[in-house]
């Protein structure tokens, strides 16, 4: 069992981290962590889990946030294991994901790839989501430690070594992509402070008047989150306030 290290960056986690080390336990045998400025109670979860026997080893470590890929790098230099699973404390392992990769750790079947996509399951406000903008979601999660490494500031990826094969697993992560609108406003701030510096000033001057209506349109009618109700509303609205928030901070970065 010794084989995967779940790779985590944290900041004020407490509310969710548990429920997520919980569906990793008995799965992955480490955890690397990095946190970039809690303050609640997010390190003492971490912290407790060296004092029990879930996992075999936990590395805990603090940087300031810069972007997220260099976060993940940092975390991704503390793994000792042969795999990495990189997860977000909003996240978790369904029951039908976990029984799939014990039953792939048993057979020795991960090696049949050097990477594995993974399908999401996202909620909103408490709500599985069925519009398109939110379904039929994979992203590279599970890879190979050797030769890996993260870039993108914001929506970090996994580049992997070349001519490495990739294959897709069945179980699904649930994701809870938007907890409470208040939360999710904080991370809307986050990513367009760090989305500023791409993309070009005259298209935000263009874009800046329609910003919210298009996006609105797009994602509560176009991509169908009309069937989701209050949560799709609340998703298609968020998302255009965002789409103002980042053409406003490209204007006047």
């Amino acid at each position: 069992m010794d084989r995967i290290t779940a790779l985590l960056i944290v900041r004020n986690e407490e509310a969710v981290l548990k429920a997520c080390l919980d569906s990793l336990a008995g799965v992955v045998s480490h955890l690397a962590v990095v946190d970039t400025g809690s303050a609640d109670g997010t390190r003492l979860v971490i912290e407790n889990e060296t004092r029990d026997d879930r996992f075999d080893h936990v590395s805990l470590e603090f940087r300031p946030f810069d972007n997220f890929a260099a976060c993940r790098n940092h975390a991704l230099a503390l793994v000792a294991t042969p795999w990495t699973l990189s997860i977000d404390a909003d996240e978790r392992l369904s029951p039908t994901l976990r029984e799939e990769l014990l039953v792939a750790l048993a057979e020795d079947a991960l090696d049949r790839a050097d990477a594995w996509t993974l399908p999401f399951h996202n909620f909103v406000l408490g709500r599985l989501m069925t519009c398109r903008e939110l379904t039929d979601q994979r992203h590279l999660r599970l890879f190979r430690t050797a030769g890996a490494q993260f870039d993108g500031e914001v929506h970090e990826a996994v580049i992997l070594p070349d001519g490495a094969d990739i294959l897709e697993l069945q179980g699904y992560v649930e994701h809870q992509t938007m907890r409470s609108w208040r939360d999710y406003l904080r991370k809307i701030d986050l990513y367009t402070r760090l989305e500023a510096g791409d993309g070009s000033r005259f298209y935000a001057v263009c874009h800046l008047p329609i910003a919210l209506p298009a996006t609105f349109w797009r994602i509560w009618v176009r991509r169908g989150c009309c069937r989701d109700g209050w949560p799709g509303f609340a998703w298609a609205l968020t998302s255009g306030l965002g789409s103002v928030l980042r053409d406003w901070r490209r204007l006047t970065r």
